[in-house]
Protein backbone atom coordinates (compact mmCIF):
# COMPACT_ATOMS: atom_id res chain seq x y z
CA UNK A 1 0.00 0.00 0.00
CA UNK A 2 2.78 2.54 0.43
CA UNK A 3 4.41 2.57 -2.81
CA UNK A 4 0.81 3.12 -4.14
CA UNK A 5 0.24 6.28 -1.93
CA UNK A 6 3.88 7.52 -2.60
CA UNK A 7 3.53 7.01 -6.13
CA UNK A 8 -0.41 8.88 -5.99
CA UNK A 9 1.63 11.95 -4.00
CA UNK A 10 4.50 12.22 -6.62
CA UNK A 11 1.18 12.27 -9.23
CA UNK A 12 -0.78 14.81 -7.17
CA UNK A 13 2.52 16.91 -7.16
CA UNK A 14 2.65 16.66 -11.02
CA UNK A 15 -0.07 17.41 -11.54
CA UNK A 16 -0.47 20.52 -9.65
CA UNK A 17 2.25 21.62 -11.13
CA UNK A 18 0.91 21.32 -14.88
CA UNK A 19 1.04 24.37 -16.86
CA UNK A 20 -1.78 26.47 -17.23
CA UNK A 21 -3.75 25.89 -20.09
CA UNK A 22 -4.63 28.44 -22.60
CA UNK A 23 -8.40 28.87 -21.55
CA UNK A 24 -7.03 29.12 -18.14
CA UNK A 25 -4.49 32.16 -19.15
CA UNK A 26 -7.39 33.89 -21.19
CA UNK A 27 -9.89 33.64 -18.14
CA UNK A 28 -7.25 34.98 -15.75
CA UNK A 29 -6.85 38.14 -18.54
CA UNK A 30 -10.50 38.83 -18.18
CA UNK A 31 -10.82 38.03 -14.27
CA UNK A 32 -7.72 40.85 -13.57
CA UNK A 33 -9.96 42.85 -15.94
CA UNK A 34 -12.68 43.19 -14.29
CA UNK A 35 -11.02 43.48 -10.84
CA UNK A 36 -9.54 46.49 -12.36
CA UNK A 37 -12.34 47.93 -13.39
CA UNK A 38 -13.77 46.92 -10.15
CA UNK A 39 -11.65 48.59 -8.03
CA UNK A 40 -11.11 51.73 -10.04
CA UNK A 41 -7.80 51.28 -11.99
CA UNK A 42 -9.46 51.09 -14.82
CA UNK A 43 -11.95 53.71 -15.60
CA UNK A 44 -14.99 53.71 -18.43
CA UNK A 45 -13.18 55.39 -21.24
CA UNK A 46 -9.89 54.31 -20.34
CA UNK A 47 -7.96 52.78 -22.78
CA UNK A 48 -6.29 48.89 -22.60
CA UNK A 49 -2.93 48.79 -23.47
CA UNK A 50 -2.48 45.07 -24.68
CA UNK A 51 1.32 44.91 -23.85
CA UNK A 52 1.05 45.78 -20.92
CA UNK A 53 -1.55 43.28 -20.12
CA UNK A 54 0.95 40.84 -21.26
CA UNK A 55 3.80 42.14 -19.31
CA UNK A 56 1.90 42.05 -16.10
CA UNK A 57 0.14 38.47 -16.59
CA UNK A 58 3.25 36.52 -18.30
CA UNK A 59 0.47 35.86 -21.79
CA UNK A 60 1.28 35.46 -25.00
CA UNK A 61 -0.10 38.20 -27.20
CA UNK A 62 -2.90 35.84 -28.37
CA UNK A 63 -4.29 34.99 -25.29
CA UNK A 64 -4.53 38.20 -23.81
CA UNK A 65 -6.43 39.20 -27.96
CA UNK A 66 -7.93 36.36 -27.32
CA UNK A 67 -9.12 37.82 -23.90
CA UNK A 68 -9.93 41.24 -24.84
CA UNK A 69 -11.81 40.13 -27.82
CA UNK A 70 -14.31 37.92 -25.43
CA UNK A 71 -14.68 41.09 -22.96
CA UNK A 72 -15.55 43.33 -26.30
CA UNK A 73 -18.12 40.89 -27.36
CA UNK A 74 -19.94 40.69 -23.82
CA UNK A 75 -19.81 44.29 -23.34
CA UNK A 76 -16.94 45.32 -21.39
CA UNK A 77 -14.50 46.78 -23.73
CA UNK A 78 -15.18 48.85 -26.94
CA UNK A 79 -13.43 48.36 -30.24
CA UNK A 80 -12.59 51.70 -32.01
CA UNK A 81 -11.52 51.61 -35.38
CA UNK A 82 -7.44 52.60 -35.00
CA UNK A 83 -7.58 53.36 -31.56
CA UNK A 84 -7.79 49.96 -30.32
CA UNK A 85 -9.87 48.73 -27.17
CA UNK A 86 -11.22 50.57 -24.33
CA UNK A 87 -13.64 50.25 -21.19
CA UNK A 88 -16.67 50.88 -22.29
CA UNK A 89 -18.14 54.53 -20.77
CA UNK A 90 -21.35 54.96 -18.95
CA UNK A 91 -24.04 56.41 -20.95
CA UNK A 92 -26.76 58.36 -19.09
CA UNK A 93 -29.31 57.01 -21.60
CA UNK A 94 -27.88 53.29 -21.84
CA UNK A 95 -27.99 53.22 -18.02
CA UNK A 96 -31.68 53.95 -17.71
CA UNK A 97 -32.14 51.86 -20.93
CA UNK A 98 -30.13 48.78 -18.88
CA UNK A 99 -31.99 49.42 -15.68
CA UNK A 100 -35.70 48.96 -17.63
CA UNK A 101 -34.64 46.13 -19.17
CA UNK A 102 -33.27 44.31 -16.03
CA UNK A 103 -36.47 45.40 -14.25
CA UNK A 104 -38.25 43.41 -16.77
CA UNK A 105 -35.83 40.51 -16.78
CA UNK A 106 -35.52 40.58 -13.35
CA UNK A 107 -39.60 40.20 -13.12
CA UNK A 108 -39.62 37.55 -15.40
CA UNK A 109 -36.99 35.01 -13.16
CA UNK A 110 -39.03 36.07 -9.69
CA UNK A 111 -41.98 35.23 -11.75
CA UNK A 112 -40.66 31.69 -12.36
CA UNK A 113 -39.22 31.06 -9.06
CA UNK A 114 -42.73 32.11 -7.36
CA UNK A 115 -45.11 29.64 -9.91
CA UNK A 116 -42.09 26.69 -9.08
CA UNK A 117 -45.11 24.24 -7.53
CA UNK A 118 -42.32 22.49 -5.68
CA UNK A 119 -40.77 25.28 -3.83
CA UNK A 120 -36.89 23.45 -5.15
CA UNK A 121 -35.72 27.61 -6.61
CA UNK A 122 -37.10 29.72 -3.57
CA UNK A 123 -35.18 27.59 -1.68
CA UNK A 124 -32.09 28.16 -4.35
CA UNK A 125 -33.04 31.41 -3.88
CA UNK A 126 -32.85 31.76 0.18
CA UNK A 127 -29.63 29.81 -0.08
CA UNK A 128 -28.02 32.92 -2.29
CA UNK A 129 -29.65 35.03 -0.06
CA UNK A 130 -27.73 33.55 2.69
CA UNK A 131 -24.65 33.77 0.89
CA UNK A 132 -25.27 37.37 0.11
CA UNK A 133 -25.74 38.25 3.87
CA UNK A 134 -22.16 37.00 4.61
CA UNK A 135 -20.42 38.36 2.17
CA UNK A 136 -22.18 42.05 1.53
CA UNK A 137 -20.59 43.30 4.45
CA UNK A 138 -17.02 42.42 3.82
CA UNK A 139 -14.39 45.78 3.94
CA UNK A 140 -13.03 44.36 0.60
CA UNK A 141 -14.86 46.56 -1.85
CA UNK A 142 -14.21 43.75 -4.82
CA UNK A 143 -15.41 41.15 -2.41
CA UNK A 144 -18.93 43.24 -2.00
CA UNK A 145 -19.14 43.63 -5.54
CA UNK A 146 -19.01 39.65 -6.33
CA UNK A 147 -21.16 39.27 -3.61
CA UNK A 148 -23.58 41.43 -5.68
CA UNK A 149 -23.25 40.24 -9.08
CA UNK A 150 -23.57 36.60 -7.95
CA UNK A 151 -27.01 37.53 -5.49
CA UNK A 152 -28.25 38.83 -9.36
CA UNK A 153 -26.96 35.82 -11.36
CA UNK A 154 -28.20 33.74 -8.45
CA UNK A 155 -31.87 34.97 -9.29
CA UNK A 156 -31.95 33.88 -12.42
CA UNK A 157 -30.19 30.69 -11.97
CA UNK A 158 -32.54 29.90 -9.20
CA UNK A 159 -35.45 30.23 -11.93
CA UNK A 160 -33.83 27.82 -14.16
CA UNK A 161 -34.94 29.83 -17.05
CA UNK A 162 -32.18 28.77 -19.73
CA UNK A 163 -32.49 31.88 -22.01
CA UNK A 164 -31.84 34.25 -19.30
CA UNK A 165 -28.41 31.85 -18.30
CA UNK A 166 -27.44 32.14 -22.19
CA UNK A 167 -27.91 36.54 -22.12
CA UNK A 168 -26.28 36.73 -18.61
CA UNK A 169 -22.98 37.89 -19.55
CA UNK A 170 -23.53 40.87 -21.78
CA UNK A 171 -26.10 41.94 -18.54
CA UNK A 172 -22.89 41.01 -16.26
CA UNK A 173 -20.34 43.39 -18.40
CA UNK A 174 -23.16 46.61 -17.67
CA UNK A 175 -23.92 45.99 -13.94
CA UNK A 176 -19.69 45.46 -13.61
CA UNK A 177 -18.84 48.91 -15.28
CA UNK A 178 -22.16 50.71 -13.87
CA UNK A 179 -21.70 49.18 -10.12
CA UNK A 180 -18.16 49.85 -10.48
CA UNK A 181 -18.94 53.48 -10.67
CA UNK A 182 -21.73 53.47 -8.03
CA UNK A 183 -19.34 51.52 -5.55
CA UNK A 184 -16.85 53.73 -5.78
CA UNK A 185 -19.17 57.12 -6.10
CA UNK A 186 -21.55 56.36 -2.78
CA UNK A 187 -19.82 53.98 -1.35
CA UNK A 188 -22.52 53.10 1.02
CA UNK A 189 -23.04 49.39 1.97
CA UNK A 190 -25.37 50.09 3.99
CA UNK A 191 -28.19 51.33 1.73
CA UNK A 192 -26.95 48.58 -1.29
CA UNK A 193 -27.86 45.75 1.78
CA UNK A 194 -31.08 47.49 2.85
CA UNK A 195 -32.16 47.48 -0.80
CA UNK A 196 -31.29 44.16 -0.77
CA UNK A 197 -33.05 42.41 1.89
CA UNK A 198 -36.27 44.86 0.78
CA UNK A 199 -36.41 43.11 -2.40
CA UNK A 200 -35.92 39.65 -0.69
CA UNK A 201 -39.02 40.37 2.04
CA UNK A 202 -41.06 41.24 -1.54
CA UNK A 203 -40.08 37.99 -2.94
CA UNK A 204 -41.21 36.05 -0.03
CA UNK A 205 -44.18 38.32 0.37
CA UNK A 206 -45.11 36.26 -2.99
CA UNK A 207 -47.37 39.67 -3.91
CA UNK A 208 -46.65 40.43 -7.59
CA UNK A 209 -47.13 44.62 -7.01
CA UNK A 210 -44.84 44.74 -3.94
CA UNK A 211 -42.43 42.45 -5.87
CA UNK A 212 -42.53 45.21 -8.76
CA UNK A 213 -42.30 48.50 -6.53
CA UNK A 214 -39.32 46.66 -5.06
CA UNK A 215 -37.70 46.05 -8.08
CA UNK A 216 -38.13 49.91 -9.14
CA UNK A 217 -36.80 51.10 -6.06
CA UNK A 218 -33.94 48.36 -6.51
CA UNK A 219 -32.80 49.52 -10.27
CA UNK A 220 -34.41 52.13 -11.53
CA UNK A 221 -34.14 54.54 -9.09
CA UNK A 222 -30.71 53.72 -8.29
CA UNK A 223 -30.00 54.48 -12.00
CA UNK A 224 -31.90 57.52 -11.77
CA UNK A 225 -29.87 58.60 -8.74
CA UNK A 226 -26.61 57.28 -10.50
CA UNK A 227 -27.46 59.10 -13.58
CA UNK A 228 -27.23 62.67 -12.25
CA UNK A 229 -24.12 61.40 -10.30
CA UNK A 230 -22.50 61.03 -14.29
CA UNK A 231 -24.21 63.86 -14.86
CA UNK A 232 -23.18 66.31 -12.31
CA UNK A 233 -19.62 64.68 -12.99
CA UNK A 234 -19.49 65.52 -16.69
CA UNK A 235 -20.70 68.98 -15.96
CA UNK A 236 -17.71 69.79 -13.96
CA UNK A 237 -15.68 68.27 -16.69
Amino acid sequence: MEPLDTERGATDRVSSRRPASNTERRQRVIDEIKRRIVLGELTPGERIIEADLTSSLDVSRPTAREALNQMARDGFLIQEAYRGLRVANIEVDSMLEIARVRVALDTEAIDEILDDPTGERMARLEEIWERFEGESSEADPLAVHEAHIRFHRGIWEAADNYLLMRIWPVVEAQMTIILAYDQFTRRDSGRAHAIHAALMRAIRSGDRSRIRTALDVHTMDSAQELALLVSGAADKD
